[in-house]
């Protein structure tokens, strides 16, 4: 009996100063954007920018994986995928700049 109030004690302890949640509660853990960065240098993805399509009421955002670069359209509302498609690292700095906010319009270096 003494014995397994003793075992009882010894697991009440041990869960309540168990090192991973006291570990969690009192480090500095890095924040969820880096955790993000994190995660996509890992694969190889680098996010060159993002900004505000107003008019159509969506993100853009430009990653690059690789030799390749994409702007992938986000749905501000909803957050699904309205288009990705590969861009020149040109283009993308150009939007990113403002110099060009619209595909199609001058300076649009897509081929």
């Amino acid at each position: 009996m003494k014995k397994m109030i003793l075992s009882g004690v010894v697991l009440t302890t041990l869960s309540t100063f168990s090192v991973p949640s006291f570990a969690v509660k009192d480090a500095n853990i890095i924040s969820e954007q880096d955790a993000i960065k994190a995660a996509l240098a890992e694969v190889g993805v680098e996010v060159l920018g993002i900004r505000f399509d107003e008019p159509d009421s969506q993100w853009d955002v430009f990653v690059k994986s690789g030799a390749k670069a994409y702007e992938v359209e986000v749905d501000a509302t909803s957050g699904k995928i309205v288009a990705a498609e590969e861009e020149s690292l040109a283009e993308i700095k150009a939007e990113l700049s403002g110099d060009l906010s619209h595909e199609g319009v001058i300076g649009d270096v897509d081929k």
